[in-house]
């Protein structure tokens, strides 16, 4: 049957026999498109989820990835994309042609939005897939919290290992501290952890900081019930959804903003033949 609509804190029992609470704005009822109907079983045998748990994986992918990016390419506006370009660079890359211009701008914009986009996704999946976790019962700076005997432990789901500047750093070790203020009285210890998706290749705490900075692949083996190949899985589940719901974007939303890209910048920086007029476009970038 359909899968019931749940609010963002909803309750799920996986495979595994916990309860895992998977973080999500609002679950449509409608079952999922026929071409998509075969995502939720191999989702599941990856992930080792239950159907239910991957069914909402994939519904979640679509309205983080797809969905989102669709809306944000929908939305993308010439002058934004004219103030973002290089004309000394584009010459040396031999950008001729107002095309070639407007497929390098929607590619360029393609590629930040899709990288922020699989963070999302990749924290989505963590969260529906760590076996004890659980939304963070004060969500300051952690995604994720697991309890255990007397301790809390929150996590902070990044991309990638160098996504945390000084100034992040420090507020995440101010939020640390008075949150074992604010347990300590409960008997409870709070220990707070930095988990980068990809790219961290020991564990260790910081000097000075009050996280603990984490493994990659410990993180992933963490999520995966200690499976130390969960970050390969999960890399393959990525490439299942979100290839498929790029190919979807490719049809529709791209062609479509080039054109438009191509039409308003011919009329700008264009010199009547297709190609771009140089003096034009430093112009409209340097006025």
């Amino acid at each position: 049957g359909a899968l019931r609509t749940e609010a963002r804190s909803g309750l799920l029992r996986s495979l595994r026999g916990s309860y895992t609470v998977l973080s999500i704005e609002v679950l449509a009822e409608a079952p999922l498109p026929e071409s998509e109907a075969h995502l939720p079983p191999e989702v599941s045998a990856k992930l080792g989820v239950s159907i239910q748990v991957a069914g909402l994986i994939v519904r979640d992918v679509r309205r983080l990835y797809m969905d989102r990016m669709t809306r944000r390419f929908t939305d993308l506006k010439f002058k934004e994309r004219l103030k973002r370009t290089n004309p000394f660079l584009m010459q040396v890359r031999g950008v001729v042609t107002v095309r070639q211009w407007a497929e390098n701008q929607v590619n360029s914009a393609l590629f930040a939005s899709e990288e922020e986009a699989i963070g999302h996704v990749l924290e989505t999946i963590a969260k529906a897939c760590h076996p004890g976790g659980r939304e963070p019962t004060i969500p300051d700076d952690f995604d994720l919290e697991v309890p255990s005997q007397g301790t809390i432990t929150g996590y902070q789901i990044k991309m990638s290992w160098d996504c945390m500047p000084m100034s992040s750093r420090k507020n995440l070790s101010n939020t640390i501290r008075k949150l074992k203020e604010h347990y300590a009285p409960q008997g409870i210890d709070f220990v707070g952890v930095f988990a980068p998706c990809y790219g961290r290749a020991i564990t260790k705490k910081p000097p000075g900081q009050d996280y603990i900075s984490m493994r990659s692949r410990d993180f992933w083996s963490e999520v995966g019930s200690g499976d130390g190949g969960y970050d390969v899985k999960v890399g393959e589940v990525c490439r299942l959804l979100c290839s498929e719901f790029r190919a979807e974007l490719a049809r529709s939303a791209i062609p479509t903003l080039i054109d438009r890209l191509v039409t308003e910048g011919t009329k700008v920086f264009g010199d009547g033949e297709g190609n771009i007029d140089y003096g034009k476009l430093f112009r409209q970038v340097n006025p």
